[in-house]
């Protein structure tokens, strides 16, 4: 399905935040009094009835939708777009009383009680009906209602249920797939510890020793939500068909291959809430946000896209929930619009009296008014997104290289006993951050893609740690290459099959020793405070660098060794290789480098390949949406110090003071500077792949 370059009810930026006048229905003072508060900090937009399901059906079949009828005729009147949310992801205490069989099963066996949320069953056919029921009502009585702009189906679907009813179904999931229960047992390797399977009811949902289980387990979870999410759906096209669907993805979620979701919805939204705590590395941080807003970009097949929650200051679920700084949550907001979000909504617009989530932040403090510091920033950033209305249905820029994010790699490696687990997440996540981080500090644009993407659109492509690599995967990374493109792998390259099954003929497989020429024969995991040393001139002046967790012993089978491992006693090994294949190059990095080590490498990689960049301090981010009339360009500085750069020509505007910045110009910290005029040709982001371009935007 292709997506709209432009979200269809986008005509400028739509700024709002989750919307629960339900909670509400007792002081009517208070509902009248948000559209006003609304308006002062110019919010477009709201969700609402996200968890409303007992307020919209108090009991089965008996509907209140008058509060919600006020709600949507008042936003009418006062322009404003509703995104109304299906109630299905909190269950109505009737529905799940009435029908225990709705509520998910554990590993343990046990049901969970009534309560909660994300814990419906999504197998249950009893929910899945209950769940169209709702939503034709809604859909009926709404679907034509002049404020509606999108349906917000559900909320963050997420985890899974063990229950005999989604055991049975993740049976017949296996039978589409393999058939017989003879080619299951040789899949899984079942014949280790005796596991063989005799008939199909022996199958369990969860078993750590059988990781092909694990990893199947996984893709049918993930598929039992794709099918709740287009059973939901199914009314609201039937009855309002033009109106677009959406469900808030959560970033890199463990149980959800957004990849597969995506091909489901009319557009694509995500939830994003950055821990800010104003260290040293907090620019490292808002880097891991780049990648998130990179990754759904890529979602959204490079258009535009919704950011449905972020918090405006605090969150409560934090080890710590620290304050954002001056300037930081304004960048927060630029950030995401530059790498292509056209709405940008709050979790929450009021705080509540009780509940959970009391002190999570919100727009509107318990104090209830307009006179807090964070309505105040609330309201400087709807002033400035009013004036950003001419980025709206604009692309960002299709970047150099790609980076692959592959959900199924992350889960075989996780289901695998024996590879080092993160210290702060899970590996892959890990490594695929680190190598986006490093190519972004050294100046290179990054767009991160599915394994399945058009290669060929790249100069490069870098695959962090893809550990599971399919026969067709590798087949077409290899012809890429070949064709004349750079594909980058590291250490945990094709170390298993589809099954999770390891390759045979040694790593990296499938029949890639040839394409990078090298043989890696094992790997050392080290001890957290282990450090192996490393040397080579691909890490620029200093020669040298770390590695850290994860080195594997590789062999040189025609490639050309770029950097060398120093100590352990297999110093003197490879452990950075490159090697011609085609028309074009693979490179083979054999280890999990520093931070340092790997901006070094990058940069020797861009300047051999001729790859465009920008040399900027580090910290210093610029991003540029493209439209028919030229470009648009933010740049930032995601560091709590000042960083002194050379704007040259071209003029930039400080998005807190409006004030005009050109030459030499000192970034204050969490600056963000915007230049929405066509920028000097220095300053266009080249398209020659065969010069290496070094802007003149760079320190001073």
């Amino acid at each position: 399905m292709k997506r709209p370059n432009r979200l269809p009810f986008c005509e400028r930026i739509l700024y709002g935040a989750d919307y629960n006048p339900d909670q509400w229905l007792d002081d009517e003072t208070v509902l009248l009094e948000d559209v006003a508060l609304m308006r002062k900090i110019n919010a477009t937009s709201a969700s609402i009835g996200i968890f409303s399901w007992t307020a919209l059906e108090p009991s089965p079949g008996i509907y209140t939708f008058d509060w919600l009828d006020t709600t949507m005729d008042r936003f009418a009147k006062a322009g404003l777009k509703v995104f109304l949310a299906t109630p299905t992801a909190s269950k109505p205490m009737w529905l799940s009383e009435l029908h225990p069989e709705i509520r998910r099963v554990g590993r343990d066996g046990r049901r969970e009680p009534s309560g909660g949320r994300h814990n419906h069953c999504p197998t249950s056919p009893v929910y899945r009906e209950a769940a169209q029921r709702i939503n034709r009502e809604l859909a009926l009585r709404y679907g034509r209602h002049p404020s509606l702009a999108l349906w917000h189906v559900g909320n963050e679907f997420n985890g899974e249920c063990h229950c005999e009813r989604c055991k049975g179904a993740f049976h017949d999931w296996l039978r589409r797939r393999y058939g017989s229960l003879g080619d299951l047992n040789r899949v899984w390797w079942t014949s280790f510890w005796n596991h063989t399977f005799t008939d199909w009811s022996q199958v369990p949902t969860f078993d750590q020793s059988i990781d092909g289980l694990t990893l199947d387990w996984l893709r049918f979870v993930n598929d039992q939500h794709v099918s709740f999410i287009e059973n939901e759906m199914a009314p609201l096209r039937d009855l309002a068909p033009q109106v677009p669907c959406t469900t808030n993805f959560m970033g890199t979620n463990h149980t959800t291959n957004y990849w597969q979701w995506s091909r489901t919805l009319d557009c694509i939204s995500n939830d994003i809430y950055p821990l800010h705590d104003d260290r040293e590395d907090s620019w490292r941080k808002s880097l891991g946000s780049d990648f998130t807003h990179s990754l759904v970009r890529g979602f959204a097949g490079g258009n535009p896209w919704i950011m449905m929650e972020c918090s405006p200051s605090s969150v409560n679920w934090g080890k710590v929930n620290k304050l954002k700084r001056p300037g930081v949550h304004l960048q927060e907001v630029l950030q995401a619009v530059a790498n292509g979000a056209d709405v940008v909504h709050y979790f929450q617009w009021r705080k509540g009296r009780g509940g959970f989530e009391k002190f999570h932040g919100a727009v509107i403090d318990h104090e209830g008014g307009s006179d807090s510091r964070v309505f105040k920033e609330c309201a400087e950033v709807g002033r400035v997104l009013q004036t950003l209305s001419p980025v709206v249905g604009l692309s960002p820029s299709r970047a150099p290289v790609a980076l692959v994010y592959d959900w199924e790699a992350r889960w075989a490696l996780e289901a695998s006993a024996g590879p080092k687990r993160g210290t702060y997440g899970d590996r892959y996540t890990e490594a695929c951050v680190e190598h986006f981080r490093a190519l972004r500090s050294s100046g290179v644009e990054v767009d991160l893609v599915s394994t399945d993407a058009d290669f060929s659109a790249y100069r490069m492509v870098v695959t962090p740690a893809l550990y599971l690599l399919t026969d067709d995967t590798a087949r077409r990374l290899a012809e890429f290459a070949a064709a004349g493109g750079a594909w980058v792998a590291t250490y945990l390259t094709g170390y298993v099959d589809g099954n999770n099954r390891c390759w045979r003929g040694g790593f990296p497989g499938p029949c890639l020793r040839e394409v990078f020429g090298l043989w890696n024969e094992e790997v050392d995991y080290l001890l957290d405070d282990e450090r192996v040393r490393i040397q080579g001139s691909v890490f620029g002046a200093a020669g040298c660098t770390e590695a850290t967790d994860i080195v594997e012993r590789l062999h040189s089978e025609g490639a050309q060794t770029l950097a060398t491992v120093a100590s352990e006693f297999y110093a003197g090994s490879p452990i950075v290789l490159q090697n011609n294949w085609g028309l074009g190059k693979t490179v083979y990095v054999g280890a999990r480098l520093a931070e340092e080590g790997y901006i070094g490498f990058y940069e020797h990689l861009a300047a051999k390949l001729g790859l465009p960049r920008l040399v900027l301090p580090r910290g210093v981010i610029r991003k540029t949406r493209i439209g028919a009339d030229g470009p648009v360009d933010f740049l930032f500085n995601y560091t709590r110090h000042e960083a002194a750069i050379d704007l040259g020509e071209a003029t930039f505007h400080r998005v807190s003071s409006g004030a005009a910045c050109s030459g030499k110009t000192t970034l204050l910290p969490y600056d963000s500077l915007l230049s929405g005029a066509l920028l000097p040709s220095n300053l266009r982001h080249t398209q020659n792949p065969t010069r290496s371009t070094q802007n003149e935007l760079q320190p001073s």
